[in-house]
């Protein structure tokens, strides 16, 4: 969930893009794959990603003033 502003993109195993937008302050986006699945969330710090139902830290993964970058493989 977003908690504030933000923008995520989110690609499948094949290259197709699932999902490439802005997210407004309380919006909540769920998707399915192939995986493994590569997510880019720009403003990172702003929302709370889960991951196969369970909470997601993104901090190890935040670069670039605030832009976490990871797959989702199983």
């Amino acid at each position: 969930m977003a908690r504030e502003e933000c923008w995520i993109t989110v690609t499948d195993s094949a290259g197709k893009q699932l999902l490439r937008r802005s997210l407004l302050a309380g919006e909540t986006v769920g998707l399915s794959g192939a995986l493994p699945l590569s997510v880019v969330v720009g403003r990172a710090s702003s929302v709370d990603v889960q991951v196969l139902g369970k909470p997601f830290d993104l901090k190890p993964f935040t670069r670039n003033g605030g832009v976490a970058r990871f797959e989702v493989k199983s």
